[in-house]
């Protein structure tokens, strides 16, 4: 073996060649190599690659997860429930900003929220890039977005922010273009020190359970991790959905049918999108209440189920009509104004309000 090569490199060569799965402490390590820097960008791509094409074991993604928490800064405390909502991406299917409209709904219910995230590594518009175009600053300072989720009921958490680390890894993964560890875990490790509920969806259904089994350890209440069958990393209207959900320390299995609750069924190419600027329309109009049912009620199913684990509703049905109301009355768009109001620019706001019709 060439002594010259770094620990990386001799994991790499373990995962390619013998299809070998590391264990929660070479992972660990692996990443501090990473994160400390001393990796360069061809051998960080080469690792997320390796491990892609593999398929994360278990103990991989428990091992990432363990060293990106370890890294990160803490947001908080926060009194009182905390709940957030967020997919791991990597579908081929590309679609509007699901999750974070869903996030302003259930926080216009009265569920507070502390939506982390990320701009898109391979598709056209991430969370942030979405908050970002209607004015939200993503470099605010903690005290304004604590300050936010005391009065608005709603802030966002960029994960560049409280996961500085990350940088080291930033131009690798642009490079890899692929869905990677990092998607599946960065969206467990919100730093909100108090969470206490989680939606998390997947586009894989062999996640399902590999998330489930990292949560469980975690200090969430409750938690939901869903699959749809068509492959969205959400809960959709475009067919069943398989949940696995956490409650009082039990987990549960079960199908979400959209067909058995007041929703509009929806084909994927209605929730698919091509552009930045379509992902911005589209999420705006899905919390205006500006668009066609079908859009609107994906994102009334994935605000009840946020609902639900924030302890608002006692069941889905009681969460789906809780959500289209406060579309229907304007709440949701009021607090997606009072949100950039304190935390942006409203300017930018009214200017993208202005490019918004009515579609049905």
């Amino acid at each position: 073996m060439n002594s010259t090569r770094s620990p990386l490199q001799v994991l790499i060569e373990r995962v390619v060649t013998q299809k070998a799965n590391l264990s929660r402490a070479e992972t660990v390590f692996a990443f501090n190599r990473i994160f400390s820097g001393t990796e360069s960008d061809i051998a960080i791509g080469s690792f997320l690659t390796a491990l892609a094409m593999k398929g994360e074991s278990d103990d991989e993604i428990l091992g990432t997860y363990e060293a990106v928490r370890e890294k990160e800064k803490a947001f908080g405390p926060v009194s009182g429930p905390i709940i957030d909502i967020c997919g791991t991406g990597g579908e081929a299917l590309k679609t509007f900003n699901i999750s974070t409209a869903a996030a302003v709904v259930t926080a216009a219910s009265g569920c507070r929220v502390a939506k982390h995230g990320n701009r898109s590594m391979s598709g056209p518009c991430g969370s942030a890039d979405f908050l970002e175009a209607v004015g939200f600053d993503l470099q605010l300072p903690n005290e304004r977005l604590l300050r936010s989720l005391d009065k608005v009921g709603l802030t966002f958490l960029f994960a560049p922010n409280f996961h500085p680390l990350m940088k080291n890894i930033s131009i690798a993964r642009r490079a890899v273009g692929i869905r990677t560890i990092l998607n599946i875990v960065g969206p467990l490790c919100n730093p909100c020190i108090n969470l206490s509920a989680q939606l998390i969806g997947v586009s894989n259904p062999s996640l399902l359970t590999q998330i489930a089994n990292v949560m469980k350890n975690s200090n969430l209440k409750k938690f939901m991790v869903a699959y749809s069958q068509d492959g969205f990393d959400e809960l959709t209207n475009t067919c069943d959905s398989k949940v696995i959900y956490f409650d009082q320390a039990e987990l549960s299995t079960f199908l979400i049918r959209p067909q058995e609750y007041d929703l509009t069924l929806s084909e994927k190419d209605d929730l698919t999108i091509n552009s930045k600027r379509d992902c911005v329309r589209l999420t705006m109009e899905s919390i205006y209440g500006y668009a066609p049912k079908q859009i609107q009620d994906v994102v009334v199913l994935n605000a009840a189920a946020a609902l639900l684990i924030g302890n608002l509703v006692d069941k889905l049905s009681e969460g789906i009509e809780l959500a289209r109301n406060n579309i229907q009355n304007g709440n949701a768009r009021a607090i997606l104004r009072e949100l950039i109001r304190e935390c942006g620019d409203e300017e930018q706001l009214l200017t993208v309000e202005r490019t918004l019709h009515k579609r049905y």
